[in-house]
C-alpha cells in the first residue's frame, strides 16, 4: 500500500454538529494523498454515527479510532501512533480548512528539506459573525520572518515572545515528530504550545503569511479558560526551558526565557486580578519580577502594580 503524502489527524469530543464540516473541508482540498485519522475520545452526543457515515465518501481514506475519555492529548497521541504518512498535520473538528491548505503546505515542505514544521495564518471566526487574521493581532507583525526558514533558535526565541502557531495550520514533517516524541497528556491545555516549543528546538520553521483555515471562537472551546491556558503555557516555558538548557544556554536565549516566563506570570496577575484574587494576583506579580530582574522588567513589574493600586484605592474612594 502506497504511504500517504498526508497524516490529517483528528481529535474529536462532543462535535457531531460540526465535524461534517471539517471533513468536508479535507475532501475540498486540491492535494488528495492524504490519510484521515479520527480518535473520538469518548463522545456522548452522536458523534460516532456522523463520523462512520462520513466514512463512505472517502474512498477507504479514513480511519476511525473509539476511546474513552481522557483529553485532546490523548486522542491526539492515539492518531500519531495510527499515522503513516510523510507529512503529519491536524484539523480540529469544529474548525475547518481553505481548498488550498494542503498544497501550500506541500510545496514549501517539498522544496525545503531542513524544514520540519510549517505553519500558516488564520480566520478567527467568532460566533457574532466577526472575524479577524491571527497574525493582525501582533504588535511584533512587521518584525516577523515570513516566508523563509526560520533557524531553531530563532523559531524558539519568537515562539516564546508569542504563540504563532494555529494547531490546525501546523504541518510537522515525520522525522521532526519521530524526534519529538507524543504530546503530554497531563498537559489539560496549552499541550500544542508545548509541542511547538518542542519541536522549535528540534528543526527549522517556516511560516506562511496565507489564511488557510478558519478557527472557531464559541463557548465549547477549550481556551475559554484563559486562566488555566496561561498557567499551562507557563509550565510550558519552564519544562522546556529545563529540558533544553544547554541549547538555550549555547544560543543566547536565557534572557528570552526568562522574559517570557516574567510576562506571563503578569499576564496571570490581571487575569486573577480582574477576578478579584488580589493575593494571587499582587503574588504572581512579585513572581514576574522575581523572574527577571533586568532593569526593563523592574520598570514592568513597577508599571503594573503601580496601574493595579492607582485601581484600587479609586475604587476605595468611591
Amino acid at each position: 500500500m502506497e504511504i500517504p503524502k498526508f497524516s490529517v489527524l483528528i481529535a474529536n469530543y462532543n462535535n457531531a454538529r460540526l465535524i461534517q464540516q471539517a471533513l468536508d473541508s479535507i475532501k475540498a482540498q486540491t492535494v488528495q494523498n492524504y490519510e484521515v485519522i479520527v480518535v473520538d475520545d469518548g463522545s456522548t452526543d452522536g458523534s460516532h454515527s456522523v463520523i462512520e457515515l462520513a466514512k463512505l465518501s472517502f474512498g477507504g481514506k479514513l480511519r476511525h479510532s473509539f476511546q474513552d475519555n481522557r483529553g485532546v492529548a490523548s486522542a491526539r497521541n492515539a492518531a500519531l501512533k495510527m499515522c503513516s504518512g510523510e507529512y503529519i498535520t491536524f484539523l480540529d473538528p469544529d474548525d475547518y480548512w481553505h481548498d488550498r491548505r494542503l498544497q501550500i503546505h506541500e510545496h514549501v515542505l517539498d522544496r525545503n528539506p531542513n524544514i520540519g514544521f510549517c505553519c500558516s495564518d488564520f480566520e478567527l471566526l467568532y460566533e457574532d459573525g466577526r472575524s479577524e487574521r491571527h497574525f493582525d493581532k501582533w504588535l511584533v507583525f512587521p518584525d516577523f520572518p515570513f516566508e523563509r526558514e526560520i533557524p531553531r533558535e530563532d523559531a524558539l526565541r519568537w515562539l516564546l515572545r508569542v504563540n504563532f502557531v494555529g494547531t490546525n495550520g501546523a504541518t510537522i514533517r515525520r522525522s521532526c515528530v519521530e524526534n519529538v516524541g507524543l504530546f503530554k497528556e497531563n498537559y489539560r491545555q496549552s499541550e500544542d504550545y508545548d509541542y511547538w516549543l518542542r519541536c522549535a528546538a528540534n528543526s527549522e520553521f517556516y511560516v506562511i503569511p496565507q489564511v488557510l483555515h478558519t478557527y472557531r471562537i464559541h463557548r465549547g472551546g477549550l481556551t475559554n479558560n484563559y486562566l488555566e491556558n496561561c498557567e499551562y503555557s507557563q509550565r510550558a516555558v519552564q519544562e522546556c526551558a529545563k529540558a533544553y538548557s544547554e541549547f538555550i544556554r549555547y544560543h543566547g536565549l536565557q534572557h528570552a526565557v526568562k522574559r517570557s516566563i516574567s510576562r506571563r506570570w503578569y499576564e496571570i496577575g490581571n487575569l486573577n486580578f480582574e477576578n478579584g484574587y488580589l493575593g494571587k494576583a499582587y503574588g504572581s506579580y512579585f513572581a514576574g519580577l522575581q523572574s527577571d530582574m533586568s532593569v526593563s522588567n523592574i520598570l514592568d513589574f513597577l508599571s503594573v502594580t503601580c496601574r493595579k493600586t492607582i485601581r484600587l484605592a479609586a475604587f476605595d474612594i468611591c
